[in-house]
């Protein structure tokens, strides 16, 4: 009878070990499937350009998730690139490029690329300085990223390079523009003090100095507007260029890359 109930007992401890074990692992399953939920989410809804419901779901993934935080930062960090909200991009994308593996690091810097690119664009005509400091942190982001994400040929190689030419091309436009603006305001500002010191010239010349001061004064307007005219047509150049670079020309890109 002693044997019957020790057995019982040994059973009965057994069930409750069991017992405790299984609502573990039954809880840490739920908790990892939930995780992958939002995260695979956050990748869905991107694709459908569901962009606030991405950023949702990847809301609740770093709520939830312990692990690999920093696709949640990414995918966070892209849907907002997505809808213009590029300071909160920037925040989410830095902090994931903090924690990024080596492997993860490229992705993550291509897209932080691409929001330093657009507040520059958004800037450029107000404050030129500001835009050209965050065109060159666009391109260093993607110069400090390592071998190890972007082997020769990979995917990854071709989109920084591609991401590099057109800031490089974007800068060089806004550069090129600021420097027609700025000499065709020297231009005329020369041009008026040569009008005037003309003036005072033949007034005090006889007509034949005169006429030579004309002839002068005509030759030297001649290349001031030939200079102009060049300072002109490089602007309207860049101008075209940046159009083609906007998110309905051939050369831009409207969204950064999705999610993971």
């Amino acid at each position: 009878m002693n044997r019957v109930k020790s057995l019982w007992s040994r059973l009965r401890r057994i069930t409750k070990i069991n017992l405790i074990l299984g609502t573990i692992f039954a809880l840490l399953f739920g908790y990892i499937a939930m995780a992958t939920y939002f995260g695979t989410a956050s990748q869905v809804r991107y694709t459908s350009n569901d962009f606030p419901g991405a950023k949702k779901a990847a809301t609740a993934f770093l709520k939830v998730s312990p692990f690999q935080r920093h696709i949640g930062y990414y995918n966070r960090g892209t849907a907002e690139a997505a809808v213009g909200d590029f300071d909160a991009a920037q925040t989410d994308l830095e902090a994931a490029l903090d924690i990024a593996p080596t492997s993860a690091e490229c992705a993550v810097r291509i897209n932080l690329s691409y929001v330093y690119e657009k507040q520059a664009d958004q800037i450029a005509s107000q404050d030129p300085d500001q835009s050209q400091e965050l065109y060159d942190r666009s391109l260093k982001t993607l110069e400090d990223a390592p071998e190890e994400c972007q082997p020769k040929k990979s995917e990854e190689k071709q989109k920084s390079n591609q991401a590099k030419k057109r800031v490089e091309d974007k800068k060089q436009g806004e550069k090129a523009k600021e420097e027609g603006t700025d000499d065709s305001e020297s231009d005329d500002e020369d041009s008026q003090d040569q009008d005037s010191e003309d003036e005072k010239s033949s007034g005090d010349e006889g007509e034949e100095s005169g006429e030579e001061e004309k002839s002068d004064d005509s030759s030297g307007k001649s290349e001031q507007k030939k200079k102009r005219d060049e300072l002109e047509k490089r602007r309207e150049e860049s101008e075209r260029h940046q159009r083609q670079q906007g998110p309905g020309g051939d050369g831009g890109r409207s969204t950064p890359e999705k999610p993971w």
